[in-house]
């Protein structure tokens, strides 16, 4: 019994324990390899993904240089969209005043036409009563010379208008007809010169003050808003305003020579206001301070050099707005001077 217990006592431990270990060992090993295979796995999907990333920011760069290309383009043909309608409604304004000029004149020549029929068929009549009466009463030669006095001075107005413009005016009733055409072409001719130049005048006057926000062409009209000129409820040229006026001075002494002797122009400065009144000790109506703002250009004009007899000032106070709506951008459009090249 004792030599039993004992051997049991002295049993070896050690190869279940190598076994144990072995078995551990071999498992751990397992264990690495497959973190190992999914460790490659998983560094060859990031690869991947990287790669796709990398091509689409690329992909995305490209798209954003194309879009900014784009972009740039509209922009531009923006712009060049919104210089051809200035361009048009420049163009479509003189357009207007032409045709307005043209009818005027076209009146003025059936007026004139319709008076000297008159004063014909008059001095015809008076005629023939002459001839078939022997004695003619004191008031009746009167008439007749009062007639004679009117047709004399029709002629004469008629021909110095001809002289002014280069037509001979004949004596014989008869061409009177083709004198009135020949004097209606040479107005509308003169006219469109004058539209020719004013604008080269308003392209000039751009070209110098530049595409400024508060800057205008409206018909045949410049429009500067009031405040690049003067103060507030001011009719004093400021800093700003005089070298604003001086380039616009420049500008009319050089087209002063280039315009030719026989188209009688002016340039003319309206004033305008909103309709808010000032009634001021210096200025107690809108009436003074638009005209008071339109002489001063007129005058800071007359010593940059620019003749006098070329230079018109009006005042027109509120009653001419751009804009009738009750607000401050519409105050302020309306606040304005307005430069116009026209026939005097």
């Amino acid at each position: 019994m004792q030599f039993s217990y004992s051997h049991r006592r002295s049993i070896n431990i050690w190869p279940g324990f190598v076994d144990a270990l072995s078995a551990l060992l071999i498992v751990i090993i397992f264990m690495l390899l497959i973190f190992m295979i999914g460790q490659f796995f998983l560094s060859a999907a990031l690869t991947s993904k990287e790669r796709t990333i990398s091509e689409l920011d690329q992909v995305t760069a490209q798209l954003t240089e194309l879009l900014a290309t784009e972009k740039s383009s509209a922009a531009d043909l923006r712009h060049r969209l919104d210089t051809a309608t200035a361009q048009l409604e420049s163009r479509s304004g003189e357009l207007a005043t032409l045709q307005a000029d043209t009818e005027l004149l076209m009146n003025l020549r059936r007026q004139l036409e319709q008076e000297v029929a008159a004063l014909t068929r008059e001095l015809q009549t008076s005629q023939e009563h002459l001839s078939s009466e022997k004695q003619l009463s004191s008031r009746s030669l009167a008439q007749i010379e009062l007639i004679n006095r009117q047709i004399k001075w029709l002629r004469d107005q008629l021909g110095a208008i001809g002289h002014t413009l280069g037509i001979e005016m004949s004596a014989d009733d008869e061409d009177l007809e083709a004198f009135t055409r020949n004097l209606n072409q040479s107005l509308l001719q003169m006219v469109q010169t004058l539209a020719h130049y004013r604008s080269d005048f308003f392209g000039r006057l751009r070209d110098v003050l530049g595409n400024h926000p508060n800057i205008e062409v409206v018909g045949d009209r410049f429009i500067l808003q009031s405040e690049l000129l003067f103060d507030t409820a001011s009719a004093t040229l400021g800093a700003r305003g005089k070298r604003q006026v001086e380039m616009l001075a420049r500008i009319i002494n050089t087209m002063a020579g280039e315009i030719p002797g026989d188209i009688d122009w002016v340039v003319r400065i309206d004033g305008h206001t909103d309709r808010r009144q000032i009634r001021t000790a210096e200025f107690p109506s809108n009436w003074e301070l638009s005209t008071a703002r339109a002489l001063a250009i007129v005058q800071f004009m007359i010593e940059q050099g620019v003749a006098p007899e070329r230079l018109a000032a009006t005042g027109f106070g509120e009653f001419h707005p751009l804009d009738p709506a009750p607000t401050p951008e519409a105050y302020a459009r309306n606040r304005r001077i307005e430069i116009k090249l026209t026939a005097r």
